[in-house]
């Protein structure tokens, strides 16, 4: 993503500044002289509001996404890891802060009040008008879509401050009024975005989706899943890349190489791949990079590897964990997702948010627990096989005679089988702790699988302690009191 060295229209107070969410007064109030007054400006507003999401994303997806489960274990001392990982959390952690998410929010407000104006002021066409505000809406959407689910209520912003006087208390709003702001906003940018747009680093009408059933399924309505899932399953613009092929043979010489250079390797070492659906932009060329990632994943001494139970629990006939990790002759697992390739010189990585193959498996958990019927679970398997058959081959499929006999597989069994294939499939991608949480699994997953206690009230991430200093009637969740 380009860097942008914003307007004066932007008032760095109001959108750049503070720890604190709430710390949103400008330095001076806004005026005539300083409100947007063309095309240019608004576009200024929605790039930075995805750089404000790379800023709160490009590592932070792991933190809050993997590394609370039983993915990694700390591999260099690093306290604030050790802490996240062994789910020690503390409110005086920078990690436990949402004023990186709330700046994404304040973008968004402030585009979305200022674009019908201009509207208006016929500065910009409808078309233009419906984009930008239909991506305001649906980055706002995905802001409050982690906020919610990292930390339960929180503040519900959605107009700007321009002036002192427009300041007002906001107290945490409960988790169904925040979900329900999230559906009505991506209603609202499902409406305004160009059928037309299919740039994977920019919200389109199948992100806005994507984000919907995610938000459903985080809210067990699962026929509203699948109801946004089957839009997403039949785009044509997206399909699922490559990657077992029987031109391969595990006996050749070269196996490792040729299945690093497959198609499902691309997603996450080349970028806007045709089974990405949204991903963070990043450039050297722009100056914007996330070439620490490695430093975390795959250096020579990284800050995490994969707790070898969890990388022990791939079969030995998945490909998926050719690419994703290698085991050095020490018996120490490393993360090689998304370095294939890589060079520090010329080099950096864009980060998939959200795939076609995750959607596939989201959908198949919704006909899991829709009911228990043989059609439910043909469904659910008919895309859970797509996965498998990529991964391995069709020997690699699990057959129709197994899955229905309700005494291999019992119904527990049944779903917990869809979501191991998340685990298989999307590991290290900021999903795991998130879909354990989502099934109702992560205290029984992290005592059996890593040994941890986990309080069911622990399971919200703490308000940083600099928001509930403030006084503004923000309060601590009830674990960390």
């Amino acid at each position: 993503m380009k860097r942008i060295i914003l307007y004066i229209v932007l008032s760095v107070h109001i959108l750049t500044s503070s720890c604190s969410m709430l710390d949103l007064e400008p330095t001076t109030s806004w005026t005539g002289e300083n409100f947007p007054k063309e095309e240019a400006h608004l576009n200024a507003l929605l790039n930075a509001g995805y750089e404000r999401l790379q800023a709160a994303l490009q590592l932070n997806f792991l933190f809050y996404g993997e590394m609370r489960a039983d993915v990694f274990y700390n591999n260099a001392f690093n306290v604030n890891v050790d802490k996240v990982i062994s789910n020690r959390l503390e409110y005086s952690m920078n990690i436990a802060n949402w004023s990186n998410f709330y700046l994404i929010v304040k973008q968004a407000n402030v585009l979305l009040k200022f674009t019908p104006e201009l509207l208006a002021d016929q500065k910009i066409t409808q078309d233009v008008a419906d984009n930008l505000m239909g991506q305001a809406y649906a980055l706002r959407a995905y802001a409050y879509f982690y906020m919610v689910r990292i930390w339960g209520d929180v503040p519900l912003v959605i107009e700007p401050y321009l002036t002192n006087e427009d300041l007002d208390e906001k107290r945490r709003e409960p988790v169904a009024n925040v979900f329900k702001q999230i559906h009505a906003d991506l209603e609202e940018a499902s409406r305004l975005i160009p059928s037309s747009s299919t740039v994977r680093t920019k919200m389109t009408k199948t992100a806005v989706l994507a984000i919907d059933a995610h938000a459903y399924a985080w809210e067990h309505n699962y026929q509203k899943v699948i109801e946004r899932t089957e839009q997403i399953v039949n785009n044509g613009s997206y399909s699922l890349a490559a990657l077992y092929s029987p031109a391969i043979s595990v006996n050749d010489k070269d196996f490792k190489a040729r299945v690093q250079a497959t198609e499902y390797a691309e997603i996450f070492n080349k970028g806007q791949s045709k089974e990405s659906i949204f991903e963070l932009a990043f450039s050297i060329g722009d100056g914007d990079d996330n070439q620490y990632l490695s430093s975390y994943l795959s250096s020579n001494f990284p800050y995490l590897r994969p707790n070898p139970k969890y990388a022990d629990s791939f079969d030995d006939a998945d490909w998926r964990a050719v690419i994703i990790h290698e085991r050095a002759s020490s018996g120490l697992y490393k993360t090689t997702k998304f370095t294939i390739g890589f060079s520090y010189t010329v080099d950096t990585r864009n980060i998939v948010l959200m795939r076609l193959a995750d959607i596939y498996l989201l959908r198949a958990e919704a006909f899991a627990n829709l009911g228990d019927s043989d059609d439910d679970r043909k469904k659910a398997m008919a895309l859970v096989n797509k996965i498998r058959a990529r991964a391995g081959g069709p020997d690699f499929e699990i057959p129709e005679a197994d899955y229905l006999n309700r005494e291999l597989y019992p119904t527990d069994y049944f779903k917990n089988l869809i979501l191991e294939e998340r685990k298989f499939e999307l590991s290290y991608e900021g999903h795991r702790w998130f879909d354990l949480v989502r099934c109702g699994k992560v205290i029984e997953v992290l005592k059996e699988n890593v040994g941890i206690d986990l309080n069911p009230l622990a399971i919200l991430w703490p308000v940083h302690i600099e928001e509930i200093r403030r006084g503004n009637g923000i309060e601590q969740n009830e674990y960390y009191k």
